[in-house]
Formats: structure tokens, sequence, C-alpha cells
């Protein structure tokens, strides 16, 4: 096969976002902010794998050291002899540095990109756009759907006829994305099952510069691969309870995991998963595993706070 050379890319720049406890420079996304530094960090390219499981050891890598930094952010706040937050900030330095020779961010969302292309498997839209029609959505009023952590803002372009897509990422990769933190965005208000909010000036005076795109409440809100790069326990449950509010009454969420988070857990399963769910209000309409993905739509019918 003929050798294909990729563009050049400049260097991502970190921006700075203010933080109460100051952390070594480093820019993860994934919806929770450890961008905590006023200096500027450039960021080198990164290699991606030769193979899909090349680049899928990687990515999984990536993941254990942004889960052994947020817990050693939290180790810190917690810790006020100066002796251990000296020796914590060391393991920190060393964590932040191997990230960012790894290539960062950008690395990891063109990694991702690589992993969603039809020769490592295609993205996720392909299994959940099916579900939809069998539920007949296809066939009433558009659906308003928030696409979070979203790689290319093409995965619903096939279905642009019924399916009005909001696609955001912390990090956005190309201009059809909104760069847009999930757990930032101010829920609008609900006055019916159906109801497209008339006026909602709460979410017109959010902080955000996206704000009128969160005016009203999306009918499908979609978490493929995005829960699980969240180093923080508790911030994974922000961002359900986030859909929660985000979703009309009877909307729908689409949640993808790597199986591992499933079957290789000491401290989840499928069982608990749905516990956990349900407590949120939520009916599971279907789930399926692959070898390496776990895939659930579900319906929100009640809510419980």
């Amino acid at each position: 096969m003929p050798k294909t050379h990729s563009k050049r890319r400049r260097p991502v720049t970190a921006q700075h976002s203010p933080a109460s406890t100051p952390l070594p420079p480093i820019h993860i996304s994934g919806h929770e902010k450890i961008i905590i530094d006023t200096t500027q960090l450039t960021v080198s390219r990164g290699k991606l794998g030769k193979s899909s499981t090349e680049t899928r050891r990687r990515i999984n890598h990536f993941h254990t050291l942004i889960k052994q930094y947020a817990k050693l952010g939290a180790l810190k706040q917690q810790t006020s002899d100066p002796q251990a937050i000296s020796e914590v900030d060391e393991q920190i330095q060393a964590v932040s540095e191997e990230m960012t020779q790894m290539g960062g961010l950008d690395w990891y969302q063109r990694a991702s990109l690589l992993g969603q292309s039809k020769q490592r498997g295609g993205d996720t839209s392909r299994w959940f756009v099916p579900k939809l029609r069998e539920l007949d959505l296809h066939k009433g009023q558009k659906l308003r759907l928030l696409d979070v952590g979203a790689l290319s803002c093409l995965n619903y372009a096939k279905e642009r006829a019924w399916i009005d897509v909001t696609p955001i990422d912390l990090n956005s990769q190309e201009p059809g994305i909104y760069q847009q933190d999930f757990l930032d965005i101010k829920p609008p208000s609900v006055t019916s099952p159906n109801s497209k909010v008339e006026d909602n000036k709460d979410a017109e005076d959010s902080t955000t510069s996206n704000s009128h795109l969160f005016r009203v409440p999306f009918d499908v809100v979609c978490l493929s691969l995005v829960v699980n790069f969240i180093g923080d326990p508790v911030k994974r449950g922000d961002m359900l309870r986030q859909a929660v509010q985000l979703l009309v009454p009877n909307g729908y969420l689409f949640l993808v995991l790597p199986l591992s988070c499933i079957t290789n857990s000491r401290y989840l399963n499928d069982d608990h998963f749905l516990a956990i769910m349900t407590h949120l209000g939520f009916t599971q309409l279907f789930s399926h595993h692959t070898a390496k993905l776990a895939y659930y739509v579900y319906k929100l019918t009640s809510q419980f706070f």
C-alpha cells in the first residue's frame, strides 16, 4: 500500500484555569478541571500506535495516569503536613510529565479518532441510531441530541433530517464542535414532558459563552466513552446527574463504557450499575456487550433529586 503522510500540526498550548490549590501544569479533558498553572505548556504531538491493539494499550495507560493524577490531587488537598505535601508534589510532577511526554489531550483525542475510523471498528453512534429507529423516534418531532465529548461533528450527519445535534467537547478538535465543559452547563427548566421552554433567563445568564445552546432541554444525551475518562468517582456521578438535568422527561441517555469497567472492576458489575441508573430515574431499554465495550440506552422515566 502507498505510504500516507499526515500534515504537521502546531503544538497544543494549555490555557490557564484558576484553582484553589496549585498543581503542576497538565491539560486533561473528561470535564474535570486539572489545568492548574499560570505558565504556558507546550504539548508534543505524541505517537499513535501502529495497530489498534497498541493504540488501545496506550489509551488505557493514559486513563490510568489520569486516575493517578486525580487521586494524588485529592490526597494533597487532604494533607497539611509539609513533608507529605512535598512527596505528593513529586509524584504529581512525575505523572504530569509522563502524560505530557505521551502527547497530552491532543494525542488522546487523535488516538480516539483513529479508533473511531472504519478500519478500527467505527464510531459508537452507528450502534445507537438503529436503536432510536426501533423506538420509532425517527418518525416524530426532530430530536435534539447533545453529543458530549464529540470527536467528530459528522457522527449523526446521515440522520440530520430527524436529529439536530449539538456536539461539545472540552478541547474541540473541529470547527463544528463547541468547546464546552459538560459540567458547567446550567440546566434549563422544564415545564412539561414535551416542553421547549419559552424563555430560560437563568440559562441565558450562565457564564458559558455557549449558553444559547442550552436554554432548552435535550431529547437525547450521549455520553460515549467520556464518563470513564474522569479520574474522580464523585465527578463521574456528577456527569450522570447532569445528564438527568439536561434531559426532557422521558428523554434518552446513550452511555458507552469500556467493558472492563463493568466486568473487571472491584466496585461495579451490571447489576450494581443498573441499580445506580434506576436510582437516578432511568429505565434500561437496551444493553449490549462487545469484546471491548458496553453499550446502554436508558429512558428517563422518573427523577429522584
